[in-house]
């Protein structure tokens, strides 16, 4: 199976300014990430889709492949996740010339998922014929305590 790992990392954040570029442990959220599906044993291509020109020369120190430069149609607040991801996959499988069967979103904002959580949840994913599989994790804490007032 031909299974593409797409990376969405838009550089308009409002909330937190370059949050994708924010660093854990002296890596950035996208090093994580990119380091993290390097290391599955399924994906067979792993994308960056930004509209940002600070972002794509970031990630051209881990090697990942940004084969388009997103629309900024497609990287404002309002943008769809689903909208993003087709508009990955009909460039991907025009730029690879190459069908995918199984698209894997790998936000960046999510540092603490392993390879292992990827490569589960593809099996899941292919064993059960499922569409869709998700992670979640129960917090180690009551989830009101992450709420902030201003």
């Amino acid at each position: 199976m031909n299974i593409l790992g797409v990376i969405p990392a838009r550089g308009g954040s409002k909330e937190i300014k370059n949050k994708n570029l924010k660093k854990i442990c002296n890596k950035s959220l996208l090093q994580i990430t990119t380091e993290t599906a390097n290391k599955s044993k399924y994906i067979s291509k792993l994308i960056l889709s930004s509209d940002s020109d600070k972002i794509i020369n970031h990630v051209k120190k881990f090697n990942l492949e940004v084969p388009f430069k997103r629309s900024k149609k497609l990287a404002t607040n309002h943008s769809k996740t689903f909208d993003v991801i087709r508009d990955a996959l009909i460039k991907s499988e025009k730029f690879y010339n190459t069908e995918f069967d199984i698209i894997v979103i790998l936000q960046p904002t999510t540092p603490f998922r392993t390879y292992k959580n990827i490569d589960q949840c593809i099996i899941k994913l292919i064993k059960n014929k499922y569409d869709a599989c998700i992670t979640v994790k129960k917090p180690d804490y009551p989830p009101h305590w992450s709420l902030k007032i201003n």
